[in-house]
Formats: structure tokens, sequence, C-alpha cells
């Protein structure tokens, strides 16, 4: 299905959304995201970097990394934790990272979207003098289950992705051939019930088919390429045309993944490469379902992404590169930032009575 634009949600300052930005765990690494280090520097996803593009929202992510060991001292690194039955070390470096946003906000670096009402906010400011950061947790063992859900959602948490490559306690991952669990089928019915969107990016297929029986709501694919341009191994960790279908068909959206390896086999990726990938997605799902989720420093430096687009700035790259192939104005205004905020006006919650009245930050 189509949505309708809707003029009045994107932001003035045409800005882009990329729905796929790992700061925390990049702050969690110890680097300092408020350090501008422009191109050429092989990170490139800091706070002012991105506000050179200009990236005025953002999800970002709270990503826990699997398979850390403890030092001599027992010591488990904060952006991790051991395996999927180590709930302490998991619980704590989710933590971490949402505390890092939270006192991003404090401080006034960021400002957290929880709300339909503070994407009206975000339109009606021409300028934004800080980056919106809507909050998505990648991989979900670091929620001891659906009954702590909701205190992630007070938080702010407003999509969930229940699994990365390897697998969770509630789904198996794109490196495996797992479903969902038990526990992750309680996960998704709590985020039905609360407003959380779901996030189908590092699903096995098992666990996306299983994803589709168990809910009947939207779903996305944050940082998602076009399967049927890789071959293996690449290929398990993206979306097959019948995916891209179901997520047209459950009003949903795909963010292009950058990694050049996620868009080219055996070569250095292209900006050429990167378009061909939006395209086949747009010949499926449409051009109004197609964003970017660039995945920029997640595990990979900027040598990695393909040349002409290894900085923010050069996302501008992007969109003269979709203008030569016959993309409208229009077009290209959905995929800067459109299509992630239309659906995110019709996934987030509103604002509760009572929090209407309260000072915002």
């Amino acid at each position: 299905m189509t949505t309708p634009p809707t003029a009045s949600v994107a932001p003035r300052s045409g800005g882009w959304c990329d729905a796929h930005l790992d700061l925390a765990y990049l702050a969690a690494l110890g680097h300092d995201l408020s350090v501008g280090l422009g191109p050429g520097h092989e990170r490139c996803a800091t706070l002012p970097d991105l506000a050179a593009a200009p990236v005025t929202l953002c999800f970002g992510t709270i990503y826990i990394e699997p398979g850390l060991q403890p030092d001599a001292d027992g010591v488990v690194p904060r952006w991790g934790y051991v395996d999927r039955d180590d709930l302490e070390h998991a619980a704590r470096a989710a933590r971490w990272q949402l505390e890092w946003y939270l006192a991003g906000e404090r401080a006034g670096r960021l400002r957290i979207v929880r709300w339909r009402e503070d994407l009206e906010d975000l339109a009606a400011n021409a300028s934004p003098p800080r980056l919106a950061v809507v909050l998505l947790v990648e991989g979900a063992d670091g929620i001891a289950g659906a009954a702590d859900l909701p205190g992630w959602f007070d938080a702010g948490v407003r999509v969930l992705g229940l699994a990365w490559a390897r697998g969770t306690r509630a789904a198996g991952g794109n490196a495996t051939t797992e479903g969902l669990s038990d526990e992750g089928r309680e996960l998704v019915l709590a985020c039905d019930e609360l407003g959380i969107l779901h996030d189908a990016s590092h699903l096995s297929d098992r666990a996306f088919d299983e994803l589709l029986a168990t809910t009947p709501r939207r779903i996305v694919a944050t940082h998602s390429n076009a399967r049927r341009l890789l071959g293996d191994p690449a290929a398990a960790r993206h979306l097959a045309d019948r995916q891209i279908e179901a997520i047209a068909a459950r009003d949903g959206a795909i963010g292009l993944n950058l990694y050049g390896r996620f868009l080219a086999r055996d070569r250095a990726a292209t900006l050429a490469d990167a378009l061909d990938h939006v395209e086949a997605i747009a010949s499926i799902a449409g051009r109004d379902r197609v964003g970017l989720g660039s995945d920029l420093d997640g595990g990979f430096t900027t040598a990695d992404l393909p040349e002409g687009v290894r900085h923010p700035t050069q996302y501008a790259s992007l969109d003269r590169g979709l203008a030569q192939r016959g993309w409208t104005e229009a077009e290209r205004a959905d995929f800067r930032s459109a299509t992630w905020l239309r659906i995110l006006r019709a996934s987030l919650p509103s604002r509760p009575s009572a929090e209407r009245t309260r000072p915002r930050h």
C-alpha cells in the first residue's frame, strides 16, 4: 500500500533521516562523538559530522555485542556480554547505552523522539539545533523479557529488532536457522500493546516468517539491502524479494545499508552499487518505501564504504545519483527523510495527556 505524502511532517531544513546509527555502542567503545572528524577520517558517525550532512533525525541503536569474554579480573567490556545466557552483563551493557542517550538529552546534545507530536515539533523547526533520535534496540538480549519492556518504553525505546546476526534468546539471527522463541513471541505481542515498531533486519528467514505470523502490525528493515544482488554468504543478511513484498504489504519501509560488502561481492563497492540496491528494493516496494539506514561506523571504517559516500556530507551524492536515474524531487525527498517520517508518524504513539503539560527538553 502507498502512504499519501504528509507535507506537514517533513522538516523544512531538507535534512536526512538515517535509520540506523550505532551511536551509543561507539561511545561505549570509547569514541568521543562530540568531536567532528571530517571527510578522510576512518570514522564519521559523530554528532558534528552528522550535523554537517545535515542528518536531522536518526534511529539510534542500543546494540550490545555478544561473544565478549571477561578479563583476568572477571570484567566483561561495557559494550557487550558473553552469550545469550549472560543476563547480567547483557542488561548492564544495554542500560549503559540507554543512559548515554538520556544523558545526551539532558545535556542538550540530542533530543529523543518519543511521541508523534515530537515529529511535529521537528517539522516546525527549520534548523533543528540538535539531532533528533528514535531509540532502537538491536538484539533483545538486554531486555529481561516482556514484563521488562514497559520500562524500556517509558525510557524512550520505540523500535525493537529481536536479533542480531548470531541470534538472541528471542529469535534466530541471519547467521542461524532458528525461529522465534516463546520469549520472542511474548516480546512481539508486548511491542504491539505498547506501540513499539518491529525491525526485521538481521532476522533469519524462519524468524522473519514467524514474526509475520505473530503480529499483524507494521514491519520495517532499518538497514538491509536486496538479496538478489548478492550471492552467498552475504545474501542471508539481506532481504529476499518476497520479504520486501511482505514489508511493503505491512506498510513498512527499508533502509539502505552502506557497508561495502553488503553492496557488492569480491570487489570494492561503488556509488552505482548503492543506487542499484535502492532501485532493486523500490522496484518491488515502491519508491516511497526505501530510505537510508547507513549503519555508519557499525563495526567497519569509512574505507569500507562506497567511494563517494564515505562521509555524511556525501549523502548528497546518493540524491544526485537518483536524480540522474530519473527519480523526481518528491521521490528523492522520500528517500532523504519523508519515508521514515511517514512511518514514524503512523507508528509512534501520541503523547499522553499528562505528558502534554510537562516542560519539553
